[in-house]
């Protein structure tokens, strides 16, 4: 009877299982069978082996089989396989098989680069001689990888099958943030909002999945042409094209893209197992029942929490396949595994309190030749996700907080900017005028430009987020030793040393942001504001992949499957995100009590409760403010206590007036700066224009001629500008093409009122 040896391939996503025989010819039709699609890994491997069993011709009989895959070592117990191997090796053999079996033309021996990109993982393999030389992994990020893909087929309803298709029809391929998937997915409602054309928004989508991975995963290795192309994206044509374009050479898509894995596992099972004594294959697993259960490892203090895989059979009994996420061998004795984890300890940070001595006013150097006395500054914060603004009226030493509101940016900085100058007119007393601006944020210097007619000696000042929140924090608590700023993109921490400041940002991932917390909240149909309160009546909160914001959604689904209750897992979020927070952003970082929390993330009062918890601090050691709008708007309100202190310098404001800022058009335009005097090509470079008149640019790194470093104080600087803006009008003779981006529709999202 004749033979076939299987090769089963378990990922992340996807379940994949071929068969060849002994002289590594295909037998039978390779399956590939998503995950997703079925209600755990187990129901879809015994559906791709039942698939494939269907599929073989009869008379075949099952010889032997053998894993891999990040699924490799439990799905080599429930089948009882021969062999294992890593998908890096499985990957390279299925390559030389379709080679030597004649259903790929190609050199022997096989030269070249394979590029695969699966459901969550994605590597790079080079091959001399047919042998792997070299290879490379995606780090916990999905940014690179089918995962990518799949959220935003998920966002806009549209079957992840049909990108490909779709982005090939693009013209002017939109700019896509490739750096996180969660910002992607804000870039792509962005463009939506602007009415950027669907495949232009597409296939921005697939050339940032493949700048990420050329990015990440190959980096700075030497690869060698020709490029195979191996996964299941291997089959979207628009990543084809952009990755094609990014390699600068053509990629080939083998025959089987999606299921080398599992052909090169069985072609070597097929080598190493032919004529070998072995067991009969036992196909009973496919009547069988499997769960999991979760225990947590009391062994030593890693805490481990561990999975245990059963295996029950129709006719009774039991038996433990594997227990799974142990960090050392006393995880695997029964004895110390338990239903209940050990108690979190704090995390082992160097936290030191301030010393009274150390105190002091940010403002205090700073001359003050006269008082501001019943008089308004307004301050605005143009982030990548919410510009916030806010009012506050001064009467010598004294303060209060007028108003604070939120807009969605919605990737339409200009417009972000004049509706919050709209909504601090509301919030202006009648009657009343500004005596000064303050801007901040990553659109700061586009809101001075705006809102001020100013040179640098204004009151109206253009301030680093830093400085901002440490100057709102600093001024509520003088005795403040650290700020923490927790946003919904951003992340910062900002130490007192004594008299200086040290500070870090995070590096554009999700994981450790409230952007992590909003998308499991719209995965659970939970309001936002209702967050806090159902995660805090957690019993014992779950462990989360906190280091991928896709990632750690995709465990919480998981475990929501496994029936961890809501409530552990929304706390299991709080706690990883603070984790994120405190490994990436605080890494390196002694901090200095107290701490004082800023950001719309800390209005969740989950994640404010595993800070304190994590960090072992109390109520007075790790602050919040009682009052909504201290949090959220600190950067605004830091701003306008800045202008303040320039008014009190003696400066005054060249606002603008909300009349003209409201009145007037603007609008930015990318460029690319080439000039006679310079050797320099910048790409990228924004220019500012009201009512089509240049005023500023932005985007320029240390310009010798002084071009694009912000207003336009020169004749010869607008000259420039306006020739290149002449000249890019005429190269593309189409006004979507040159990069403009006027202010459209926003929604104003809550202006704060006291509680």
């Amino acid at each position: 009877m004749p033979a076939v040896y299987v090769g089963v391939d378990v990922g992340s996503a996807s379940v994949n299982v071929a068969g060849v025989d002994a002289q590594r010819n295909l037998v039978g039709r390779p399956v590939y069978v998503r995950i997703a699609a079925h209600p755990s890994p187990v129901d879809a491997l015994k559906a791709a082996f039942a698939e494939y069993r269907r599929s073989l011709p009869a008379g075949w009989e099952i010889a032997a089989s053998g894993t891999t895959g990040s699924g490799r070592e439990l799905t080599r117990h429930i089948l009882r396989a021969q062999l294992t191997r890593s998908e890096i090796f499985a990957q390279a053999v299925g390559l030389l098989t379709i080679v030597d079996r004649g259903l790929l033309a190609s050199p022997a021996p096989v030269q070249g680069t394979i590029v695969e990109i699966g459901g969550q993982d994605s590597k790079v393999i080079v091959l001399a001689d047919g042998v792997p030389v070299y290879f490379n992994m995606n780090s916990i990020c999905s940014a690179g990888t089918g995962e990518f893909l799949q959220q935003l087929a998920d966002e806009i309803g549209l079957p992840v099958t049909e990108i490909g298709r779709i982005a090939l029809q693009a013209t002017h391929p939109a700019r896509i943030d490739a750096t996180c998937t969660v910002f992607s997915k804000r870039d792509f409602r962005h463009l939506t909002q602007k009415g950027v054309p669907l495949p232009d928004r597409l296939m921005g989508v697939c050339r940032a999945l493949a700048t990420n991975y050329v990015r990440n995963v190959v980096g700075t290795a030497q690869l060698r042409p020709p490029f195979f192309f191996h996964g299941g994206v291997a089959g979207n044509a628009g990543v084809c094209a952009a990755l094609a374009a990014r390699l600068g050479h053509p990629v080939i898509v083998p025959p089987h893209h999606a299921v080398l894995g599992a052909i090169g596992m069985a072609a070597t099972v097929a080598v190493e197992v032919a004529g070998a004594a072995h067991p009969p294959f036992d196909d009973t697993f496919l009547e069988k029942t499997f769960q999991s259960r979760i225990r947590f490892c009391h062994g030593c203090h890693n805490n481990c929490e561990i999975t245990e895989a059963l295996e029950h059979s129709p006719a009774g009994g039991g038996r433990v396949l594997d227990r799974l996420g142990g960090r050392c061998e006393r995880s695997q004795d029964p004895q110390n595994l338990h239903e209940e984890p050990l108690p979190v300890r704090p995390l082992a940070l160097p936290v030191r309190a301030q010393a009274p001595a150390a105190s002091f006013d940010m403002f205090a150097l700073r001359r003050r030749l006269r008082r501001a006395r019943d008089l308004y500054f307004a301050g605005v914060d143009g982030g990548s996700r919410g510009t916030k603004y806010a009012l506050i009226r001064c009467d010598g030493d004294g303060l209060e907080v007028v108003g604070v509101g939120v807009v969605e940016t919605a990737g339409d900085a200009v417009a972000a900017v004049k509706d919050a100058v709209e909504g601090i007119g509301r919030l202006l007393p009648g009657g009343a005028t500004l005596a000064g601006v303050g801007t901040t944020g990553s659109a700061g210097e586009l809101a001075r430009d705006m809102i001020s007619a100013g040179t640098r000696n204004c009151a109206d000042y253009l301030s680093t987020e830093i400085l901002a929140h440490f100057a709102w924090a600093s001024w509520l608590y003088p005795g403040v030793g650290t700020v923490m700023d927790l946003g919904g993109n951003d992340a910062k921490i900002i130490v007192r040393r004594g008299g200086a400041l040290e500070f870090a940002m995070n590096d554009k991932c999700a994981a450790g942001t409230g952007a992590f917390i909003e998308a499991v909240a719209k995965r659970f149909s939970l309001p936002i504001e209702d967050y806090g309160a159902l995660a805090l009546a957690a019993t014992y909160p779950a462990r989360i992949a906190g280091r991928c914001a896709v990632f750690g959604e995709s465990d919480i689904v998981h475990k929501s499957r496994l029936g961890y209750p809501t409530p552990d897992l929304l706390m299991g979020l709080a706690v990883a995100i603070c984790r994120t927070y405190l490994s990436d952003v605080a890494r390196g970082k002694e901090l200095s009590l107290p701490v004082v929390a800023q950001g719309g993330a800390f209005l969740n009062d989950a994640v404010v409760a595993a800070f304190r918890q994590v960090l072992g601090l109390g109520e007075e050691e790790f602050i919040r403010h009682p009052d909504p709008r201290y949090v959220i708007g600190a950067g605004a309100l830091g701003a306008a206590l800045l202008a303040r202190a320039r008014y009190e310098e003696g400066l005054a404001t060249a606002f603008k007036g909300f009349d003209a800022v409201s009145g007037r058009r603007y609008e930015t335009v990318s460029l690319e700066c080439q000039h006679p005097e310079c050797p320099r090509r910048c790409v990228g470079v924004v220019a500012l224009l009201e009512e089509g008149v240049p005023i500023a640019g932005y985007g320029s790194v240390d310009c010798p001629l002084g071009m694009f470093e912000g207003r336009i104080a020169s004749r010869r600087v607008e000259f420039h500008v306006q020739e290149l803006l002449n000249r890019q009008v005429g190269k593309d003779g189409d006004q979507d093409a040159t990069g403009r981006h006027s202010s459209g529709p926003h929604l104003l999202l809550q202006v704060l009122p006291h509680p």
